[in-house]
């Protein structure tokens, strides 16, 4: 039992050691490649926007097909 406590514990003591190593890398390898000029914020507004006028364009399809449904129903063909 305490072996299995003593690796546990020498594994949590490298874990700060192990996160500073990364970031350091990630710092050195976005210096660097440089900005790549995309923002996520703005991605996620533009497809939002996009979703949100396709689905306005189909429920306004939806809506003039309902109403014309309804107008052609009215018309007596002479059955």
């Amino acid at each position: 039992m305490s072996d299995l406590f003593l690796k546990a514990s020498m594994r949590l003591a490298q874990i700060p050691a192990f996160v500073g190593r990364r970031l350091a890398e990630a710092r050195e390898e976005i210096d660097e490649r440089g900005d790549r000029g995309d923002n996520p914020v703005v991605t996620v507004i533009l497809w939002v926007a996009g979703i949100g006028i396709a689905v306005t364009i189909v429920a306004s399809l939806v809506m003039l097909g309902n109403r014309a449904s309804s107008k052609v129903d009215n018309v007596d063909l002479g059955g």
